[in-house]
């Protein structure tokens, strides 16, 4: 509508101050009304039948009902139409329509077209394009309030201006059943759309210094988000972590043969000497007291060639004698060999074999491994989307479960060149030197070690954590 359109007096006059919602009356011809809107539980039913009995009442040629999901100040929907009308038929009506709703919410002002001077000057405006839009109809708009808070309007159109009873009635009608409805449209719908409206209602009817304050919260945080992003930052690399032996020794069986016992288990120390285990030695005796027995039986025929100073049989029985005592020292070692000794003073690191007695073992089977006390390595289980961030003279700090009193650092000496899978993961072994022994450490003990790599920007950081696993993501997804 062009100001052209409008009369002279409506484009001069001086809108108002913000008028209060009319005070509702107490006429009893909205109870059956209300009783109406109660008996159905769905919105749009409640509407249609309040809607269209009171069209039938009043005598309009349709009243339209729109409602807001979160208070004033918000683009309306159009809810329903009396008697089954199509409200999308014209686009152009609906949304005169609409604005004439928003302006009398946004005024708090009942509005009549073409009369209503004592209405604000923009809701008049609006009225006007509604009464143009429709075909010159005589148009009442009454705004919905529900708990102090503008929640939808009425607009009631016909033929001819309503009287004061018709008037009232639809003033009682905005001030009983408007409420009922529009606590329908917030409670009804599928659960988003209730949530939803509910968090908008509340946003709505906050006080204004609330509003400011959320606003404050929110620029505040923005800023913290702001800053941090540049904020410099250490980009490390986290991994599971173990403790080794620096140095490992590995006990194998020296025979074919049984086990027999087994004295010692992981993480033990043991000395230098010590029994570990031992090997079923039966076969081994009876070969050592048999070449025994033939070493001292061929050194009497010996002695005895010597005594006859035979030359021929002092040669030939020396000869015997001597292959004898090497079959002896043969069978000797090998008596010996079934016994498995500790090498040095160390720490049993792997190797139980206390379930294991009886079974036979071949020749080089590992059996058992140990390490020299005080002489730990650390090994970490990098992911491989991290291994080619760390380079050999890297620091870091390790942290065990069992000495969390402080972390240990450590410096990387080796990256292993192979990846191994271990526990369904593919990784890296990663080796560092512990700058320090703890008295605490034993072999086996787990937790996290963290690998300073570089400082970066924290949000740089960020961002590269989030574009590779979204990067890995999408490759699996599109194949």
């Amino acid at each position: 509508m062009k100001p052209d359109d409008l009369p002279l007096a409506l484009l001069n006059a001086e809108a108002p101050a913000r008028a209060s919602p009319t005070p509702p009356g107490s006429s009893s011809a909205a109870l059956p009304l209300l009783a109406l809107a109660l008996k159905h539980a769905d919105l749009t039913a409640a509407a249609n039948a309040v809607l269209s009995e009171l069209a039938g009442r009043l005598g309009c040629d349709r009243i339209s009902l729109g409602l807001c999901r979160r208070g004033a100040n918000v683009r309306l929907e159009l809810v329903a139409v009396s008697n089954g009308a199509q409200h999308h038929e014209r686009q152009n009506a609906v949304r005169a329509l609409l604005a004439a709703m928003q302006e009398a919410i946004d005024q708090a002002s009942e509005v009549d077209a073409p009369a209503g001077d004592h209405a604000p000057l923009l809701a008049r405006l609006a009225a006007m394009a509604l009464h143009r839009a429709d075909d010159g109809l005589c148009i009442l708009t009454l705004p919905i309030f529900c708990d102090d808070s503008a929640a939808g309007a009425l607009v009631f159109e016909r033929r001819l201006p309503m009287a004061d009873a018709d008037r009232q009635l639809a003033r009682d009608v905005a001030a009983f059943v408007g409420p009922l409805l529009a606590q329908k449209f917030r409670t009804t719908g599928a659960l988003p759309r209730r949530l939803l409206n509910a968090w908008r209602g509340d946003q709505a009817a906050a006080a204004p210094g609330a509003v400011a304050t959320w606003k404050l919260a929110l620029a505040l945080s923005s800023l913290v988000v702001a800053l941090a992003a540049f904020w410099p930052a250490h980009y490390r690399v986290l991994a599971p972590a173990r403790i080794d032996g620096s140095v490992q020794r590995v006990i194998a069986a020296p025979v074919d043969g049984f086990l027999r016992s087994a004295g010692v288990r992981p993480g033990e120390t043991v000395k230098a000497g010590q029994v570990l285990a031992t090997l079923d030695d039966r076969e081994a005796t009876l070969e050592f007291d048999k070449w025994a027995a033939e070493a001292a039986q061929l050194e009497k025929q010996y002695r005895d060639a010597l005594a006859r100073e035979d030359a021929a049989a002092i040669v030939i029985g020396r000869s015997k004698l001597e292959q004898a005592q090497a079959q002896v020292e043969l069978a000797r070692g090998q008596l010996e060999r079934t016994k498995l000794l500790a090498p040095f003073d160390g720490v049993l690191i792997s190797g139980d074999l206390s379930a294991s007695i009886g079974m036979p073992v071949r020749r080089g089977q590992e059996l058992m491994t140990m390490a020299p006390p005080q002489a730990w390595r650390l090994v970490a289980e990098v992911e491989e989307h991290d291994i080619g961030e760390l380079r050999v003279g890297h620091a870091g700090h390790a942290l065990f479960a069992a000495l969390a009193d402080e972390p240990v650092p450590f410096t990387v000496t080796r990256i292993a060149p192979m990846a191994q899978t271990l526990g369904g993961r593919n990784v890296f072994e990663v080796e560092g030197r512990f700058e320090t022994q703890a008295a605490g450490f034993k072999p086996g003990l787990r937790g996290v070690a963290r690998v300073d790599v570089e400082e970066r920007q924290l949000g740089l950081i960020w961002w590269q954590r989030v574009q590779h696993g979204a990067r890995r993501v999408l490759w699996q997804l599109l194949g």
